[in-house]
């Protein structure tokens, strides 16, 4: 939702962020020592952890009834060819294998990670809104994505969990939530749950999840009369008749911290209703900073904005707009640009 200040509070609003930014600096900087820490897990440990999710993803469906409903195998079959257009034949997402992960609460999302001969060559997240139509909620190319299990095991390292405990009062459960929250939840016996942003490893505030998980829940149930499995399939023959998009090259910018220069949260948010006013800035060389403000916690943000693909409809002139955002920290996400304006700003500031 757009989101309008008055010029007063506008000003506070930015002041502060200044400190909050200030804040995230010396965080930045203590999780960097952290990481650098050798991380001395053993394979039993590992093996137990990469077995306790597997238990979780396949518990979560047997719940939903399959892997995926079928409108949904066959939506990301189409995104592979898009994604695979500019590829050779048998290459890249022309040749990969899909697997696909259901993502709670309410199973609305589902993972689905591209791989060949066992490679991961990229992801993608799918989602149903509350009309049933299925959207790419985001991607990922390369061997980096979301739910990492080696990001979860530092993560759980700096909480103190005994990885060899895990299968004793431990569940873990893979999360999604709109817009753009990817997340682990860590439920464990007689103790608060803790979340965990899959996509940098960093804690999220308890309060922020379970009020944002309650507005999503409440969402869906005053929208939704048929089950999403039954939406999905109703929806199937529609998506059949969907034409194919190509994907063209993809632009990538060079990734970075936001906290490293502050200066951009002095600076005037670009009016962007395309990319094409992202495009002038980097033209003239600047670094661009995706932020949502109060709604930062949601997207991991601020975040940099590391570059674009345009996927161009066959035989119209339609076209989507994805941007990338975060690389230096966090994983690479190609995000529907629609998305990032609804609830946030790009900012400027020269290296």
């Amino acid at each position: 939702m757009k989101r309008i200040f008055h010029r007063p509070w506008h000003g506070i609003r930015r002041a502060a962020g200044i400190g909050a930014m200030c804040l995230l600096g010396l965080t930045t900087l203590s999780t960097s020592l952290q990481a650098e820490e050798t991380l001395s897990l053993d394979e039993t440990a590992s093996e137990l952890l990469s077995f306790q999710l597997t238990n979780a993803m396949t518990e979560a469906s047997l719940r939903s009834g399959t892997l995926a409903p079928a409108a949904v195998q066959q939506f990301a079959h189409q995104q592979t060819i898009s994604l695979g257009s500019i590829q050779p034949s048998n290459q890249g997402w022309n040749d990969a294998e899909l697997d696909f992960s259901p993502l709670g609460p309410g199973t609305h999302s589902w993972l689905v990670n591209a791989h060949v001969d066992g490679k991961p060559i990229g992801y993608m997240i799918i989602t149903a809104d509350r009309s049933g139509h299925l959207h790419l909620s985001e991607y990922g190319q390369g061997e980096e994505n979301p739910y990492n299990i080696s990001l979860l095991q530092q993560s759980l390292k700096r909480h103190d969990l005994n990885l060899e405990e895990l299968s004793r009062g431990v569940d873990i459960h893979l999360r999604y939530a709109s817009p753009l929250l990817a997340y682990w939840e860590v439920e464990q016996s007689g103790t608060a749950a803790i979340y965990i942003d899959a996509t940098n490893g960093d804690t999220l505030p308890n309060s922020v999840v379970k009020a944002h998980e309650r507005s999503s829940g409440d969402e869906q149930i005053r929208s939704s009369v048929l089950p999403v499995s039954a939406q999905l399939r109703f929806k199937m023959e529609e998506s059949s008749n969907v034409s194919s998009f190509t994907a063209d090259f993809i632009h990538l910018q060079p990734v970075f911290d936001p906290a490293d220069n502050l200066s951009w949260i002095t600076s005037k948010a670009i009016p962007a209703t395309s990319l094409e006013p992202l495009i002038k800035q980097w033209k003239k060389h600047q670094h661009i900073v995706f932020s949502a403000d109060d709604r930062n916690v949601l997207y991991g943000g601020p975040l940099p904005v590391s570059g674009y693909q345009v996927w161009q409809k066959h035989n119209t002139s339609e076209q989507m707009e994805y941007v990338a955002i975060g690389g230096h920290s966090s994983v690479r996400r190609f995000v529907p640009l629609d998305t990032l304006i609804e609830d946030g700003h790009f900012y400027t500031f020269k290296p």
